[in-house]
């Protein structure tokens, strides 16, 4: 669960470094996801590691997913409802894929 939530937790980011080479904002969520682990019992090192496998994996996945992470950009900033967004990932990954 928590490798998951490390995931969701900087996807921003990764997504930020993907689209423009840097990500600027992602500070806060690397900190806030640091203090997290720690408060779970995480030494600094393994809190470390942690943060680090979740940006390459949520990296991979983006890469990986990009018809869909691009689809779901275009469909938020129209405003599209929540059941719009996800009709919009499930369409463009198949379920062979997940």
């Amino acid at each position: 669960m928590v490798n998951k939530f490390s995931c969701i937790a900087l996807a921003g980011v990764a997504a930020e470094y993907l689209l423009y080479g840097r990500a600027e904002g992602g500070l806060a969520d690397i900190n806030k996801l640091d203090g997290l682990l720690k408060g779970l019992g995480f030494t600094q090192k393994k809190a470390d590691s942690q943060v680090r496998w979740a940006v390459l994996n949520t990296v991979l996945i983006l890469r990986r997913h990009e018809k869909a992470r691009s689809q779901l950009a275009e469909a938020m900033s129209t405003g599209k409802s929540v059941g719009s967004c996800i009709q919009v990932i499930e369409e463009c990954i198949s379920t062979d894929d997940i």
